[in-house]
């Protein structure tokens, strides 16, 4: 059984919840990456994607300049340790409708896992 620590990106790039959207759109952008997570206070309270801008921000045609990351994030953070199974990783998504989760270590932030990263173990274990 893939234990998630395999798959999963150790970025831990953050930002405010007090940030805007295009600062978050662009540190994403830059960094080519698809999500960030939200730091406050020196800890992580949620988590901003691409997907999330796309839905909440550019489908109903507000402005990323004036909203704040806090107005789009994700929240609660969903964790799971880094060696808990793939298969679980992709339970907690389905059951959450989400597309990433935080990853942690002994309860520090590793990094985070995304259904990405879950396509690639998949394509790993069925290669064709």
């Amino acid at each position: 059984m893939e234990k998630i620590h395999n798959f999963m990106a150790e970025s831990l790039l953050s930002i405010s919840p007090t940030a805007s959207i295009l600062d978050a759109s662009h540190l994403m952008h830059e960094n080519e990456i698809h999500s960030l997570l939200v730091e406050e206070g020196g800890e992580y309270i949620g988590i901003i994607t691409n997907h999330d801008i796309g839905e909440k921000v550019v489908s109903k045609n507000l402005d990323p300049q004036k909203m704040q990351v806090a107005e789009v994030m994700s929240f609660p953070l969903i964790k799971l340790e880094s060696q808990e199974s793939m298969e679980k990783a992709a339970q907690i998504m389905r059951d959450h409708a989400i597309h990433h989760l935080a990853v942690t270590e002994h309860g520090q932030m590793l990094g985070t896992l995304s259904i990405f990263d879950y396509y690639k173990y998949l394509v790993q274990k069925h290669p064709r």
